[in-house]
């Protein structure tokens, strides 16, 4: 796979404006349209190999002051694509910390009650595991039903944020 990183797609939000969509309108305007190759509405998330993001301390990767609603990434080859659950993740091989996951996989209902995503929620902890104040959730949709689609590209959506925002 190769290794890319487009910050170049992310667009400077205009005076007064947030990005603070729904977990359904994550979901469903952007996941679910990168993952069959869909335009999205707009370029407001930087597209990342999964790679490049786990090489990096979370401060490295927001752009300055993380916004009150957190930052977020389109992730292409991230391992939870396929709903695996690493409950540690090393971040630079361990020398830069690892993220941790907390609980379960939660699933992500429509307005119809239906299954249309998961999430799971991660703690950031120093190479010392020490805890921080670094928070992340990412997102996958359900498997296909034939594990073998090949035509699905592997994306997933990461919202990281600071524990006080919370």
């Amino acid at each position: 796979m190769a290794n890319f990183w487009r910050g170049s797609s992310v667009v400077e939000e205009p005076t007064g404006w947030r990005f603070d969509p729904t977990e359904v309108e994550l979901i469903q305007f952007y996941l679910s349209k990168i993952v069959d190759r869909e335009p999205l509405p707009a370029r407001v998330m930087e597209e990342i190999d999964a790679h490049h993001f786990y090489e990096n301390h979370p401060r490295n990767l927001v752009h300055g002051t993380v916004p009150l609603f957190g930052e977020y990434f389109l992730i292409l080859g991230d391992e939870y694509f396929h709903g695996r659950i690493d409950n540690t993740k090393l971040v630079g091989e361990g020398n830069v910390g690892s993220w941790r996951t907390l609980g379960r996989e939660e699933e992500i209902l429509d307005e119809n009650r239906n299954v249309i995503a998961f999430k799971i929620r991660s703690t950031f902890f120093s190479p010392r595991s020490e805890g921080t104040n670094w928070r992340m959730e990412l997102y996958r949709l359900p498997l296909p039903n034939n594990h073998e689609d090949s035509s699905r590209e592997e994306w997933v959506v990461a919202r990281i944020r600071r524990a006080q925002q919370f």
